[in-house]
């Protein structure tokens, strides 16, 4: 039998570990602007095109390339940042495996321009394919200019995995943030299609965070700044009004590299416990400072993992300096002992009972003893109630009443208690009827009422998600929702990433009923609400449509019209803790049975549970 191990050709084996580290044009992107910040830059532009499908450009004032360099820079393995095996352990760069702009060559078609300060001339270097198809000397200004283009050429098949354009963007501008946030003293700028994105000018961290995220969230922040022998931890915590349903604003760094761990982000989460529910998460931007030599950053290609030497320590340490942050400006409810200067409230020994008030009446007063008005004179009213006696105010008119008075009140008795008693036969109606439809609200949260084969739990929750979104489903299948003008437009300002997210749904909103128009630098003024809703909660909905598509994968156009009404059922539904009286009870039970679906919402979650007979009679064998 021959032989049957073979060594792959170098451009194959570049292109199955390209696949490690390029993933998508934002790979790139993040890729590219590491090297920038490694090279000392003070100024890093991206420049896109379709989102980076069509070409990828970052420039940068750094340091620049020797005509040496710059062709070595795109061999496997070759790197300026380690020379050997113990410079993994005191690495202070963004780079060191040198295989990033290797394997983006693998992929795709790469010009560099780049040019160092004593050099007269700069490198041009067109490579593709893994090979050098040109290189001259150019003039140009100091730094490096990068630009890739037709990224995945050499795999169609992965160039057809890419998602849209909005998605793919909103892929890149998270490595964009990311990078931005990692050295606030840096200017970067993002720019697609010609549109600015992002233009954040050097400034201090706090400035960054607002640059990126918006004006809104400065007054959200909260200062963090803890030391210790271990680690050093600075940054900001937002307060917990802030908290939202899904990821986005959740930023750890460590030396100055992006990282992600869940074990110290579940510290960030017990900090908050007790100020926010069980579903919301916390925003957070939080850097470390550490030895470099009791953490591990080559564990994955992308370089987010990262692991610790005293992970438990660090963890009682963050949570410590965020609970103290969120302490030290009255987030949490404090209890105060000091109760010097303070007004005593004395509590008696025994309880002292009120006095009843007594009203003065006369229990002998019948207006049917006069055949004329009684003048304020005769009717001696102000005497009796003074030192007048019960005895003189008999004596003065008991000669004026009539006395067959008391046949006037004949039978009266009767008829009154006759009208107070229930007719037998509407009394065992009414019970019949409320045993059928009969409705109790438990916690705040469910329906429940009684059915032939036990209990049903309904969760009003829910419940009324699932009847709006059939209803809004059926509205948008067939005409636009009518939008509710609003006398006082609201104005809602997002960050850039959102601004053009908003944009690219700018129709699907119209449908829906929602009016907006450009109301300045990355800021809408809401003019029209769907009619359903109440003025004030068209902002609240559009903020949740907005966080539900940026963290829904794939394509915002595929099945639009779904994902609209599920984002607008689930904000518009009723909250838990809602009361009902029994006929919004029994309307929101006829609306859920009317339902197509009325087991389960549109994502999939519970809405009814029977609790059968057999099961309550096991409880008592």
């Amino acid at each position: 039998m021959a032989d049957v191990i073979q060594l792959l050709p170098d451009s194959v084996a570049n292109q199955i570990a390209a696949g490690e580290v390029v993933q998508r044009p934002a790979s790139v992107v993040k890729e590219l602007m590491e090297n920038a910040l490694d090279a000392g830059a003070t100024k890093v532009q991206v420049i896109l095109k379709n989102a980076g499908k069509g070409f990828i450009q970052v420039i940068d004032d750094g340091k620049g390339m020797s005509p040496r360099d710059s062709r070595m820079a795109f061999e496997r393995h070759a790197t300026s940042k380690i020379s050997c095996a113990q410079d993994l352990f005191n690495i202070r760069t963004m780079g060191f495996r040198g295989e990033a702009l290797a394997s983006i060559a693998s992929v795709a078609e790469v010009e560099l321009r780049t040019k160092r300060e004593e050099d007269e001339l700069g490198t041009y270097l067109f490579v593709a394919d893994s090979e050098l198809k040109k290189q001259e000397n150019i003039n140009c200004s100091r730094g490096t200019n990068m630009l890739v283009k037709n990224l995945f050429y050499t795999i169609p098949a992965r160039r057809k995995f890419l998602k849209s354009d909005t998605t793919e963007l909103r892929n890149i501008t998270t490595e964009f943030l990311r990078g931005a946030l990692t050295a606030p003293d840096i200017a970067f700028t993002l720019v697609n299609n010609g549109n600015e994105i992002y233009n954040l000018p050097a400034s201090g961290l706090r400035q960054r965070i607002v640059n990126a995220f918006g004006k809104t969230i400065n007054t959200k922040l909260l200062p963090v700044n803890c030391e210790t022998g271990i680690v050093t931890i600075n940054g900001f915590v937002c307060i917990p009004q802030h908290a939202r349903k899904t990821y986005g604003e959740q930023y750890f760094f460590v030396n100055n590299r992006f990282m992600k761990h869940n074990f110290f982000h579940k510290a960030i989460t017990e900090a908050y416990a007790g100020l926010i529910s069980g579903d919301m998460i916390p925003s957070y931007f939080l850097y470390f400072t550490v030895d470099p030599s009791i953490i591990d950053v080559n564990i994955h290609p992308t370089k987010t993992e990262i692991k610790f030497q005293d992970e438990s320590a660090i963890f009682q340490i963050v949570l410590a300096s965020v609970k103290e942050a969120l302490g030290k400006f009255n987030v949490t409810p404090t209890i105060d002992f000091d109760t010097e200067d303070k007004v005593d409230f004395t509590v008696p020994d025994s309880p002292i009972l009120p006095k009843v008030p007594k009203v003065s009446y006369n229990p002998h007063y019948n207006p049917f003893n006069y055949s004329t008005s009684i003048s304020k004179e005769d009717s001696n009213f102000e005497q009796l109630g003074g030192n007048s006696s019960r005895q003189d105010f008999e004596a003065r008119h008991k000669e004026q009443v009539p006395a067959n008075w008391d046949a006037l009140f004949a039978g009266l008795e009767d008829k009154i208690e006759e009208v107070q008693t229930e007719i037998p036969e509407m009394a065992e109606k009414q019970e019949d009827h409320e045993g059928i439809i009969s409705f109790v609200q438990m916690k705040g949260r469910f329906i429940v009422t009684p059915v032939h084969s036990g209990l049903m739990f309904i969760d009003q929750k829910r419940a009324h998600e699932r009847v709006l979104y059939e209803r809004y489903l059926e509205t948008l299948s067939h005409q636009q929702i009518c939008g509710q003008k609003s006398l006082f437009p609201e104005t809602l300002e997002l960050s850039a990433e959102d601004f053009l997210l908003v944009k690219e749904i700018m129709d699907d909103l119209a449908m829906l009923g929602f009016e907006l128009g450009e109301f300045g630098k990355n800021c809408y003024a809401i003019y029209a609400t769907p009619s359903d809703l109440s003025t004030s909660r068209g902002k609240e909905v559009l903020i949740s449509l907005i966080e539900h598509y940026k963290n829904t994968e794939g394509s915002i156009r595929d099945k639009m019209r779904e994902r609209i009404a599920l984002s607008l059922a689930k904000a518009a539904s009723l909250d838990y803790n809602t009361p009902l009286d029994k006929q919004e009870m029994s309307d929101l039970f006829d609306n859920l049975f009317a339902c197509q679906h009325p087991n389960y919402t549109a994502d999939g979650k519970t809405i009814i549970h029977i609790l059968k007979n057999e099961d309550v009679t096991q409880w008592f064998k």
